[in-house]
């Protein structure tokens, strides 16, 4: 901001070195949490940049990308597709099909196909992108690595969890080689090979994998790091599908004691652990307690997510099934009542 600033008042408004320093600013706004403020100043940036330089200049078509990129930040699928299509058409029409930044923006499209529910179109987009980067610039380039692991996501996506396994194991070794083993990128195709085996049924497997990847996150980031307790998280949810109901109700007072410490209470990682302890309660018939979890975890999500949010619902939904088992028929079928108004009302 500084350097843009002294820039603007030394050079002028529009001099490209003036813009390269507010599309730095506009950059670290979005990389620093703050979406909102980044996608104002790319805005500044882009007009500025159309109106000196042209709309299909690559600096140009370089701030509407980033626009695009948080619009989706932002949730605002349908705007960000809007404009990555018009970015691709412009780089396909001036740089070529085969273009490292063309193949960028087509991936970055794919990937908000997905977000936008368009699952089918987003994994042939996706494959003819790792396919086209795989030739350009070769099968084990960080890029191309990153658009597979995009193809094993949608075939998830698409419930096709065989091939969807086989692209993440593939994925994870050609990291380990490229990257290292203790790479976050070679970690996190590792952590979704675990979920892949749980979605086949493959538990055992899975547990393993978790309970391997949990070592090398805890000596490579710390025992508290985010995904250290997302593997633990991992780790507990197949416990529990092994019927080690009790070791897996451990493991989730543990993460949920410290994602809460480290993360807060009101966040989504937190609930999602009290909620795989209210899980775990029930199974093991201990109703009362359980109730108290859902409970807790509906009223948070409601009050940080309001009543109608999808995965609000949810968590009224477990309450109302919890309060079946302990016999409230009437109370759990006035709260299945309400829900399903609030799921009309949003989808209409």
């Amino acid at each position: 901001r500084a350097v843009a600033a002294e820039r603007e008042r030394l050079l002028g408004p529009d001099h490209p070195d003036t813009l390269a320093s507010r599309y730095e600013a506009a950059f670290v706004l979005g990389r620093t949490g703050r979406a909102a403020d980044a996608l104002r100043a790319y805005k500044g940036v882009a007009e500025a940049r159309i109106r000196t330089l042209g709309a299909d200049h690559a600096d140009t078509l370089a701030v509407r990308q980033e626009m695009a990129y948080t619009l989706g930040r932002l949730g605002r699928y349908s705007d960000a597709h809007q404009v990555y299509a018009s970015v691709l058409t412009a780089r396909e029409r001036t740089m070529g099909a085969d273009h490292p930044d063309t193949l960028r923006c087509r991936h970055n499209l794919a990937f908000n196909l997905g977000r936008l529910g368009r699952t089918e179109e987003a994994h042939r987009t996706a494959r003819e992108v790792a396919a086209a980067r795989s030739r350009v610039l070769g099968p084990e380039h960080p890029d191309t690595l990153v658009t597979r692991y995009e193809v094993a996501y949608e075939l998830g996506r698409l419930d096709r969890w065989q091939e969807a396994l086989a692209t993440y194991r593939d994925v994870a070794a050609a990291r380990a080689g490229a990257l290292g083993p203790d790479h976050p990128d070679t970690l996190a195709a590792r952590y979704e090979t675990g979920v892949a085996l749980g979605r086949l049924g493959r538990c055992g497997e899975a547990l393993t994998v978790y309970e391997e990847l949990v070592d090398d996150r805890t000596r490579a980031q710390g025992a508290e790091h985010p995904e250290t307790l997302r593997a633990r998280h991992g780790l507990g949810v197949n416990l529990g599908r092994l019927g080690r109901w009790a070791e897996a109700l451990a493991e989730a007072r543990e993460v949920r004691a410290l994602r809460e410490r480290t993360l807060g209470p009101d966040h989504p990682d937190t609930l999602v652990s009290r909620r795989e302890v209210a899980v775990a309660l029930g199974w093991l018939a201990r109703w009362p307690a359980a109730l108290t979890e859902y409970r807790l975890v509906a009223a948070a999500r409601e009050r940080v997510l309001g009543p109608d949010h999808p995965d609000t619902l949810v968590a009224r939904d477990d309450e109302a099934h919890c309060l079946e088992q302990l016999g409230h028929a009437a109370e759990a079928t006035e709260l299945y009542r309400r829900v399903a108004v609030l799921r009309g009302a949003a989808a209409g």
